[in-house]
């Protein structure tokens, strides 16, 4: 269970503070108390903010966590009318909430480990319906982060586990957390050789920081995250972020204006720096059975 202040709530739903405190104050908003001071419990307010998602007006959107989403999704927000509400809760769950439709759509990056490969098989194996339009957003360099200098010369996952470097894994559900098996699967390595396997961090700005603080050696995340945190970086891997979106959200006005947003120059212009992303096929229709 998180626990979050007002100052807290207010960065994460990007409302000022004390509109904050007037919603509580007016029971709009769930809270407790706590030494006398309103917090607020996260897993209710994810809960709040489904329950209080105008379908004709704003976007519930669940999976996979990324950071040059995020930009995306505040810059979208800053000049719509219009809200995206961003929920990072791993690329399994986050199909699980669009299956239920608790979410509007859905970003995702799931290997098919059983193809060694990424496509949209993922679309049988945790969607019911075959009704979906999956968009592609960009592509992003996933590989080993390390700290600056490469004290213990790690070269790949292998070197993880013969080196004993502390390290820190992704949550389960994630997109990453699949990779980072995936990989020690190929390679033949138990798990249980890789110390800090168990220790999991639910974002990749999160593992990174454990890096940055000494608290771990090394990580597996996106080449944007080294790059932010002046961190050693090994690409292992090139994958493609999608946006999966159901039929009967798809032609929604809001829905389709959120998606022209990825054509404006003006977004192009904001992202063409993000380092460890490519971004020459944002927008583009890759799978469309209606």
């Amino acid at each position: 269970m998180q626990i979050l202040s007002a100052k807290d709530l207010s960065k994460y739903l990007k409302i000022n503070e004390k509109k904050i405190y007037k919603l509580a104050q007016e029971s709009r908003l769930p809270y407790t108390k706590i030494g006398g001071k309103i917090a607020f419990t996260k897993e209710l307010i994810d809960k709040w903010i489904l329950e209080n998602t105008s379908r004709e007006q704003n976007i519930y959107l669940a999976g996979s966590d990324d950071i040059l989403l995020r930009r995306i999704i505040d810059l979208y927000n800053q000049r719509n009318d219009g809200t995206v509400f961003y929920a990072p809760v791993g690329s399994i769950n986050g199909l699980r909430l669009l299956k239920n439709a608790s979410a509007s759509m859905s970003c995702v990056h799931i290997l098919d480990v059983e193809k060694k490969n990424q496509d949209l098989s993922y679309l049988d194996r945790y969607l019911s319906r075959d009704d979906y339009i999956v968009v592609e957003l960009f592509a992003r360099e996933q590989g080993i982060i390390i700290t600056k200098g490469n004290p213990k010369g790690i070269r790949g996952m292998e070197d993880i586990a013969s080196k004993n470097a502390k390290f820190v894994n992704r949550n389960k559900g994630s997109g990453t957390r699949i990779l980072v098996d995936f990989l020690l699967h190929e390679k033949s390595i138990d798990p249980a050789k890789i110390q800090g396997y168990t220790l999991e961090a639910d974002s990749h700005l999160e593992a990174g920081l454990k890096v940055l603080q000494g608290e771990a050696e090394t990580t597996f995340g996106i080449r944007h995250v080294a790059h932010m945190l002046n961190l050693d970086f090994i690409h292992q891997f090139n994958e493609r972020f999608d946006l999966v979106i159901p039929v009967d959200q798809y032609y929604y006005g809001h829905v389709k204006s959120f998606l022209a947003f990825f054509e404006q120059p003006t977004l192009l212009h904001n992202i063409r720096d993000f380092t460890g992303y490519a971004i020459t096929k944002i927008g583009s229709v890759i799978h469309k059975n209606v």
